[in-house]
C-alpha cells in the first residue's frame, strides 16, 4: 500500500565530502453497494541525509533519488502498522547533493569503495521509537530511530556511523583524502538522517 524508504541513511555520510520526492501508486479496493472498486492512492517519501565536514562541523546535505519499500501491511488501520517489517533497498549511485561534481567524487571515492546498496527493513513502531534494521557495506546492524506520527504521515529521524556501524574504514578514508583541503582536514564518520513518509 505505500513504497518508502528510510534507513537510510548510510549514504548521506558520504556526502561529507565533498530532498528529493518518491511518489508510488497504491491501490485499495473500496466496496461499493456490494461492487470492489480499485482506488488509487498516492505515498511520497523523502530520505534527507547530512554529513558533516570541517572542524566546525559544517553540515552537507543530500538525498537518494533511487528508494523502493515493499512488503507492506495492506490490512493495518494506520500507516506506521503499515510500515512494520517493510524491507527498503536504497541504491547508493542515486545519492544527490544537488551538486554533480561533489556526486561524482562520493561516487569515486566513496561509494564504489563499498559493497553493494543499502537495504533494511522496520521493526515496531511504538512509544515514538523504531529499530531499522541496516545493512550497508555488507554489514548488517541494528538502529533506533525517533518517529512522529499522524494519521497521514510519519518522520522518522535517526543517525548511523560509518566506521563504527559499517566497518566502512576504506571508503572513509579515499573520501577524506579526496576533500582534504575542502574539508579543512576533518571529515566526520556520522550522519544524520530524516525520513518523511506521507500518504
Amino acid at each position: 500500500m505505500r513504497k518508502i524508504f528510510l534507513s537510510l541513511l548510510f549514504i548521506g555520510l558520504a556526502a561529507t565530502s565533498c530532498g528529493k520526492k518518491n511518489t508510488e501508486t497504491i491501490t485499495e479496493e473500496v466496496v461499493v453497494e456490494g461492487v470492489s472498486t480499485p482506488v488509487t492512492q498516492e505515498l511520497s517519501y523523502s530520505i534527507e541525509w547530512t554529513a558533516f565536514k570541517t572542524p566546525q562541523k559544517v553540515g552537507v546535505k543530500g538525498t537518494f533519488d533511487q528508494v523502493s519499500l515493499t512488503g507492506l501491511n495492506t490490512d493495518a488501520t494506520s500507516l506506521v502498522d503499515e510500515l512494520k517489517g517493510a524491507q527498503f533497498v536504497i541504491v547508493t549511485s542515486s545519492a544527490n547533493t544537488g551538486d554533480p561534481a561533489r556526486d561524482n567524487t562520493l561516487a569515486m571515492n566513496f561509494f564504489s569503495k563499498m559493497v553493494g546498496n543499502i537495504n533494511g527493513f522496520f521493526g515496531d513502531f511504538k512509544d515514538g521509537k523504531v529499530t531499522v534494521h541496516l545493512t550497508a557495506n555488507g554489514i548488517t546492524t541494528e538502529k533506533e530511530f525517533t518517529y512522529e506520527a499522524t494519521e497521514n504521515e510519519v518522520k522518522l529521524n535517526g543517525s548511523v556511523d560509518i566506521i563504527e556501524d559499517f566497518k566502512a574504514n576504506d571508503a572513509f578514508n579515499a573520501l577524506h583524502q579526496a576533500c582534504g583541503a575542502l574539508h579543512e582536514g576533518k571529515t566526520w564518520t556520522d550522519v544524520s538522517i530524516a525520513v518523511d513518509i506521507k500518504k
